[in-house]
């Protein structure tokens, strides 16, 4: 293992690009026989992963090759819906071009099935291995990395810090688009960018795909390091209405209408790689009131929930909330100290597993988003962007601490915040040239 390539990626302020941010120098700090490229591109109406590997191949290669390197890995596979066949082609070309340099890794062509891109599906689709419950893929020996993550690292070895990332801006906008930006720009702008909102009637911004992504305040909101979409969709689009739903009434309409049909369980990905999650028995057993402390501890198992969303928003015929009632219980068990308790290791997969893949062309009908087929090909982005926001907390760990002063002058690649000493964290860097205008507990907002 290189310590100074580990020191490269933690001083670029590297994190996961694809999903919780979790710190890159911390990751790849570890010895792993594979490494997984994930290039499933998990949710409809996202494309950064395919376009970057369409346009941007040899720099994901050559963060390939780094990471590859750092951990050990003997294999090294990209894996990547089949249906990418434009991608597969450059890499496939690619690799036909550089046998001679001694680095072998393979292409693993996926089913078009969501979530194709959750980390603990992808290691079983690639070794047929199952994580432990509530666990990691580094626990059978894998280490599972994102294509823009590489593409960060190949920057990080030329000597670039992260100041931009790719967003795609899909949905009721006039031209959906793919665009390289500055991490902090405003939400607003990329919209504008894009031809602005085109609904007739109220809408709602996602930050993130339609069954995973949350509802943001597209005034206030600036992109992140996480940010790989901005979704625009009508008000009353089940994605809208379900994240508007309050638990109290996700409860009551659980209590009044739940037909125990098992669909949400035996949909549910980790429940078929066999994990002990059962959202059926959660969801039969409101019937008998509000949820108590003992109910809590009773459906622990929620814990072992990855968020796809496909237990409210796809499996139930009634329209329930058995994702958001596992949030809501995850959340009132840690305020209570209360831990994962669920951590089997040795699990079998569910003999009906592939017969209960869910297909994307049918989850886009369900959502009602099928309409929204645009490929939001990759663009240059060109707007000026006189103001960012740069978050504090966009990444897995401590926020990390301003070390810049307000009113002080700050060049683009620039050191404004510094991992929380003694906890895992990111840096930040500014993205443009400016002056500190405002420090605060959340952000750093900077202005030419």
């Amino acid at each position: 293992m290189d310590k100074q390539e580990i020191e490269i990626i933690k001083n670029a302020g590297i994190v996961g690009a694809g999903g919780a941010g979790f710190p890159s120098h911390v990751k790849f700090n570890a010895q792993a026989g594979t490494l997984i490229i994930n290039g499933a591109e998990c949710e409809p109406m996202i494309h950064v992963d395919k376009l970057l590997l369409e346009h941007d191949f040899g720099k994901v290669y050559e963060g390939m090759r780094t990471a590859a390197t750092l951990i050990g890995a003997k294999r090294i596979v990209l894996a990547l819906k089949a249906k990418y066949s434009d991608a597969i082609k450059v890499i496939e070309d690619f690799k036909n071009r550089t046998k001679s340099d001694g680095f072998n890794f393979e292409i693993l062509p996926l089913g078009n099935f969501y979530p194709a891109g959750d980390e603990q599906v992808l290691v079983y689709e690639v070794t047929h291995k199952i994580a432990p419950e509530g666990g990691i893929p580094l626990q059978v020996g894998v280490i599972v990395t994102n294509v823009e993550t590489l593409l960060n690292i190949s920057n990080a070895i030329g000597g670039e810090n992260v100041t931009q990332k790719y967003v795609t801006v899909n949905g009721e906008v006039a031209s959906p688009m793919t665009l390289k930006v500055p991490v902090g720009t405003p939400v607003k702008k990329l919209i504008q960018y894009c031809g602005g909102i085109i609904t007739g009637g109220e809408y709602a911004v996602i930050d993130g795909g339609p069954m995973m992504g949350k509802i943001i305040d597209m005034d206030k909101y600036a992109v992140k390091k996480t940010t790989k979409s901005i979704i625009v969709l009508p008000e009353d689009s089940i994605v809208v209405e379900h994240q508007r739903r309050s638990i109290h009434r996700a409860v009551k309409r659980a209590q009044a209408i739940c037909l125990s049909c098992r669909m949400c369980t035996d949909l549910c990905p980790r429940y078929l790689l066999g994990h002990e999650l059962f959202p059926d028995e959660m969801m039969k057993k409101m019937y008998r009131g509000e949820l108590t402390d003992s109910d809590l501890e009773k459906f622990d198992f929620a814990f072992l929930c990855c968020d796809c969303g496909l237990c409210e928003l796809y499996s139930c015929v009634v329209d329930l909330s058995a994702r958001s009632l596992f949030n809501y219980i995850k959340a009132e068990l840690g305020k209570k100290g209360v831990k994962n308790p669920h951590n089997r290791q040795y699990l079998t997969v569910n003999d009906f597993r592939d017969y209960r893949k869910v297909p994307v062309d049918r989850l886009e009908k369900r959502l009602e988003v099928d309409k929204y087929h645009s490929i939001a090909p990759l663009c240059d982005f060109n707007a000026k962007i006189s103001e960012i926001k740069l978050y504090l907390s966009q990444h897995v760990g401590a926020p990390s601490v301003p070390v810049v002063r307000t009113g002080e002058k700050v060049t683009e690649g620039q050191l404004v915040a510094d991992i929380c000493e003694g906890k895992p964290g990111a840096k930040i860097h500014s993205s443009i040239n400016g002056v500190v205008s405002e420090i605060t507990d959340s952000f750093i907002i900077i202005k030419e």
